[in-house]
C-alpha cells in the first residue's frame, strides 16, 4: 500500500522523500498546514516510540510467524478490503471513516473537522518520516519475495512504499480515531474500531510487520497526548464538534 503525499509534505518535498501518511482528497492542499506541536525536534519525535524488534529476538520471531500466517489470507476478504484502502485518499477510506463517525466528511460539510485532521496530520507526518528514516526497517515482502496486495511492492524492490517502521497507515488511522473520538464521543467505539482496522489491514496486505502496526499506534498515541493539551487543538476541536452535530449522515454504510 502506498501512503501518499500532499497533506503532510509539500509537493516538492514529497517527491524527494519516502511516502508519508496523507488525508482524504478534500483535506489536501498545495502545502501542509501548521501543526499543533511544530516545535518538537526530530530527536524528541523518535522518543515517541521504542525501536523495532532486534533481529533474532522473540518479538522478531513473532513478526515472522504472523507474516507467514498471512499467506493464508491472500485473495480473501481482508485482502480485498486492504486493496480498497491502499491510499488514505481513496473514496473507500473516506467512506469508511465517515461511516464510523456517523457524519459525512467533506470540504463542504465539515471544513473545521478537515482542518483539525490536517493539522494533526502535519505533526504525524514529521514524526513518522523521522522514525522511518532513522530505523530504515525493510518491508516483510523483501525478505522472501512474497506477494503483497499493493502493486508497488513489485516495483524496484518495493522502494515506492518507503521503509516499514512505524506503519504510517496504522499511525494516521489511530491518531484520527483518537481525535474524532474527542469530536464525537458518542461514536468512539465505532471510530476506534475503524482506527484499529486501518493498521490491521496493513498486515493482511503483507506490507507491514505486526510490530510496525503496533509502533504506529504507539507513536500516534504519544503524539496525541501532546497535541490534546495545546490551546489551538482545543479551539479547533470545539469548532469540529459544532459542525459534526449538523453534518449529514453518510449513505450506504454497513449495518452495525
Amino acid at each position: 500500500m502506498r501512503l501518499i503525499l500532499p497533506l503532510l509534505l509539500t509537493a516538492n518535498a514529497a517527491a524527494a522523500q519516502p511516502a508519508a501518511p496523507a488525508a482524504p482528497p478534500a483535506m489536501t492542499g498545495s502545502a501542509a498546514p501548521a501543526g499543533y506541536v511544530e516545535r518538537m525536534q526530530p530527536l524528541s519525535m523518535l522518543r515517541l516510540l521504542p525501536p523495532p524488534p532486534a533481529a533474532g529476538s522473540s518479538e522478531a520471531e513473532a513478526d515472522e510467524f504472523v507474516y507467514r500466517q498471512s499467506r493464508k489470507g491472500i485473495g480473501g476478504p481482508e485482502w480485498q478490503r486492504a486493496i480498497g484502502q491502499l491510499s488514505v485518499t481513496s473514496p473507500s477510506f473516506v467512506k469508511a471513516i465517515s461511516c464510523a463517525l456517523g457524519a459525512q466528511l467533506s470540504a463542504e460539510t465539515t471544513p473545521a473537522t478537515m482542518a483539525l485532521l490536517r493539522r494533526a496530520g502535519t505533526d504525524l507526518g514529521r514524526a513518522v518520516f523521522a522514525a522511518k528514516e532513522h530505523y530504515k526497517r525493510q518491508r516483510p515482502f523483501t525478505t522472501d519475495g512474497g506477494k503483497a496486495c499493493d502493486p508497488d511492492h513489485a516495483k524496484d524492490g518495493g522502494k515506492p512504499l518507503g521503509f516499514a517502521y512505524p506503519s504510517g497507515h496504522a499511525a494516521v488511522g489511530w491518531l484520527w480515531g483518537l481525535i474524532l473520538s474527542d469530536a464525537r464521543p458518542a461514536r468512539s467505539t465505532e471510530i476506534l474500531k475503524f482506527g484499529k482496522s486501518t493498521g490491521d489491514l496493513r498486515i493482511a496486505c503483507r506490507v507491514h510487520w505486526a510490530s510496525d502496526v503496533v509502533g504506529g499506534r504507539l507513536m500516534a498515541t504519544a503524539l496525541y497526548q501532546r497535541i490534546e493539551d495545546t490551546r489551538d487543538y482545543k479551539a479547533d476541536l470545539e469548532k469540529a464538534r459544532a459542525e459534526l452535530s449538523l453534518a449529514p449522515v453518510p449513505e450506504g454504510c454497513p449495518a452495525t
